[in-house]
């Protein structure tokens, strides 16, 4: 119930029941496990793809939604002396090219939609770049961006206050 109301979506946004039924699946595969491995499923979820526009997300039109929400709520937290709008822009353009097979269910990396550019980050993220791929190659940028952001100690710092206060 923690990590459900952590990574929370709602069905008015996600109509289909197929989706919330896999995210609820995913959540209790990987509620005892690692939090980074988590984060990461959860961000390739098809439910969580539907629910923050991840799906709609392209090289061409980057949707900021899930790269600000992974950082605000999902990782790092809301101080706003932490992280910049810009690594927010970064965040949605190493995420383009996810897309989601709706009658499997499953999502997957779409190379053509995918922003093959470098992403440049702030001082807080100690001003980490990184490289744009191009081809399959460009689904491994979600690896560095997660490395990059659960490098900082507040994100380890955010979970605990809320795992504090949702059981104390």
């Amino acid at each position: 119930l923690f990590w459900h109301n952590h990574f929370a979506t709602e069905a008015a946004s996600v109509p289909d029941p197929r989706f919330t039924y896999k995210t609820n699946a995913l959540l209790r595969q990987y509620a005892l496990g690692n939090f980074k491995t988590l984060t990461k499923e959860v961000t390739l979820d098809p439910g969580m793809l539907r629910y923050l526009n991840g799906y709609l997300n392209t090289k061409n039109a980057p949707d900021e939604n899930y790269g600000r929400e992974l950082q605000e709520l999902f990782t790092v937290g809301k101080d706003p002396q932490l992280y910049t709008e810009d690594d927010v822009q970064a965040a949605a353009k190493v995420l383009t090219g996810y897309r989601i097979d709706s009658t499997a269910i499953a999502s997957y990396f779409d190379s053509t939609k995918h922003d093959t550019t470098n992403k440049q980050f702030s001082s807080f993220y100690n001003n980490t770049l990184i490289a744009g791929q191009a081809g399959a190659s460009g689904a491994n940028e979600l690896d560095d961006l997660l490395n990059m952001i659960f490098d900082r100690p507040q994100v380890a710092e955010h979970v605990c206050r809320k795992l504090y206060r949702f059981f104390v």
